[in-house]
């Protein structure tokens, strides 16, 4: 029974991590496949670039239409213009080739929201509307929080972002982070930590 109970140890201690390793790798590929889906919906909205109405509260709730390519890379709103004059630290990126580069995003989304997704600011809600309605008809699952946690994430993966690239805005990325840390309380929308799609940085 010894033997037995002592070939059963050694045999976890082999497998056991290696199953756990299977599980991680596993949960990384949902989060990649539910960021993939963000990232295809978001270009098939900005290139089809309708003609959406929605109620603006600076006008008194009156009628307006926007398209949703105006609408994604609207430069009015006041968190736009903090991140851009670098108001915002957690937006300031590093690629992976060394180069510094200003991330802006356009939509987040949370565990608070009952899956939908949220505009960062007001000029962005024509594109956001139509990024829930366009989810929703495609059936596409975010899981909230993340599946996947790195092993040296200071937080809990609970917000999605949809951003682009200030220098370069037709490169589209969905990033994971937090509204709100457990060692600090981020400002305004969170802070995007990962970069989940395209090119995985955890």
């Amino acid at each position: 029974m010894i033997v037995v109970i002592s070939i059963i140890g050694v045999l976890a201690a082999f497998l056991i991590p290696s199953l756990l390793g299977f599980v991680r790798k596993a949960r990384r590929t949902s989060d990649i496949a539910s960021a993939k889906e963000i990232h295809n919906n978001v270009n098939q909205i900005i290139t089809e670039n309708r003609r959406i109405e929605w109620k603006s509260s600076s006008r008194g709730g009156a009628s307006v239409y926007t398209h949703a390519m105006e609408s994604f890379y609207s430069k009015q709103g006041s968190s736009y213009k903090s991140i851009i004059r670098g108001g915002n630290p957690y937006y300031n990126k590093i690629d992976s080739d060394g180069t510094p580069y200003t991330l802006m995003p356009v939509a987040v989304l949370d565990t608070n929201r009952n899956g939908k997704w949220v505009n960062i600011d007001q000029e962005q809600q024509p594109f956001v509307y139509q990024l829930n309605a366009q989810m929703e008809n495609s059936k596409g699952k975010v899981n909230v929080p993340a599946k996947y946690e790195p092993k040296d994430s200071e937080d809990t993966l609970n917000r999605w972002f949809v951003c682009y690239r200030a220098d370069e805005p037709s490169q589209i990325e969905i990033w994971i982070g937090c509204k709100q840390g457990k060692k600090a309380n981020y400002s305004g929308s969170g802070k995007p930590m990962y970069r989940v799609y395209p090119d995985p940085t955890y």
